[in-house]
């Protein structure tokens, strides 16, 4: 809640006290000072800023993928879900962006009342995966949203964060007038294989195909060398750019994580 925005709206904190006008809201009304000053006497709430936020969610194909309960776009959904709960409460306002290879798909205005929450979320599921779009370009994505966003605010990337060059410089120039939380949602298959003998692997955007022995010792080693060395690229990337990174998994809650990273304090872009 320590942000500051560029739209006021009415606070709860009292910030003046000086006697009744007309028009003034009956709620504003302190009687025991009114009592004790023989005149009707208000106090004024404290102006506070409303939070214009954006959500920008990757529904490309490598989103649909998913080996337990949900895939990782279904809890992508139910992220943009409590966060839009959140920010309803506070009076601030949410708008939703999809993309599902680089160009924004889907664009729904910042919004503060349950009914356009509600359909924006509806919207953002009707967004299916293009089966020809190829790799994801998401820092494209990036892009197209910091030149809609222009209110000074905060944006939450739900993404699994592909590896791309280019993403990082179009997060740090989103950073330098937002907040920006890098939410990375990742399957449990995608970090831990099972020891079942020879299985054939698609990448599920480009199509390439490969058969592995995930029995073998030496590429059960590989792998989670491989799976260590990406995250960790992916989270130095978000650290540099001076986003807040959280990391959830559709099989755990994601509730806790996701708190974790609001009560940090906003990063600045460190310099490569």
């Amino acid at each position: 809640g320590e942000r500051r925005g560029r739209r006021p709206g009415p606070g709860d904190e009292p910030s003046i006290t000086r006697a009744y006008e007309p028009g003034d809201d009956v709620r504003w009304v302190d009687w025991p000072l009114s009592a004790r000053s023989g005149g009707p006497m208000v106090r004024v709430p404290e102006i506070e800023p409303v939070l214009t936020a954006w959500v920008l969610i990757d529904r490309s194909l490598s989103m649909a993928f998913g080996s337990a309960v949900r895939t990782k776009s279904e809890i992508a959904v139910e992220v943009i879900a409590g966060i839009g709960a959140v920010l309803r409460r506070r009076g601030d306002r949410l708008g939703v962006v999809a993309t599902r290879g680089g160009h924004l798909d889907l664009i729904r205005p910042p919004r503060g009342d349950r009914r356009a929450l509600i359909e924006a979320l509806s919207a953002t599921q009707r967004v299916e995966p293009d089966p020809q779009g190829g790799a994801t370009n998401l820092a494209q994505a990036v892009a197209s949203l910091g030149r809609i966003a222009r209110h000074r605010g905060l944006v939450v990337i739900v993404s699994d964060f592909p590896d791309e060059p280019a993403l990082e410089q179009a997060i740090g120039v989103l950073g330098r007038r937002h907040d920006v939380i890098g939410v990375e949602v990742r399957d449990q298959r995608e970090q831990e294989l099972p020891a079942i003998g020879p299985m054939r692997l698609q990448d599920l955007e480009t199509g390439r195909q490969r058969i592995v022995d995930t029995a073998d010792p030496r590429f059960r080693e590989r792998f989670q060398n491989e799976v260590e060395r990406a995250a960790a690229a992916r989270r130095s990337m978000l650290r540099r750019a001076g986003a807040r990174h959280v990391a959830i998994r559709p099989d755990r809650d994601w509730v806790m994580p996701l708190v974790g990273a609001l009560q940090r304090p906003a990063l600045r872009r460190v310099s490569a």
